[in-house]
C-alpha cells in the first residue's frame, strides 16, 4: 500500500468517524456510553495489588476443584455452617 493510499484511507476513516460522532452525540444515552469508552481508552492500567504468587495459588486451587481432587460446598451448606457456628 502506498503512502498516498494510506493517507487517503486515514482521511476517509476520519471523515466517516466525524459523521458518526455527530449523530452519536445527539443521543444522551449514547453520549454517556461514548464517555465511558473514552475513559477506558485514556485510563492507564494500574498495577494489580494482587501478587502473581496469589494468582498461582488461586489457579492451583481451581485446578484441584476442576479435577475433583478437592470438593467445595454449596452456598446453602456454607450458610448453614456459619449459622450454627455464629448464630447468624
Amino acid at each position: 500500500m502506498s503512502y498516498y493510499k494510506s493517507i487517503m484511507g486515514a482521511l476517509e476513516l476520519r471523515n466517516k468517524l466525524i459523521e458518526q460522532f455527530n449523530l452519536f452525540i445527539q443521543d444522551d444515552s449514547k453520549l454517556m456510553a461514548l464517555d465511558g469508552i473514552f475513559d477506558s481508552i485514556n485510563t492507564t492500567e494500574a498495577p494489580s495489588i494482587v501478587s502473581e504468587e496469589h494468582y498461582k495459588i488461586v489457579e492451583a486451587r481451581r485446578n484441584k476443584r476442576l479435577t475433583g481432587e478437592t470438593k467445595g460446598q454449596s452456598w446453602e451448606e456454607v450458610k448453614s455452617r456459619l449459622k450454627k457456628k455464629y448464630g447468624f
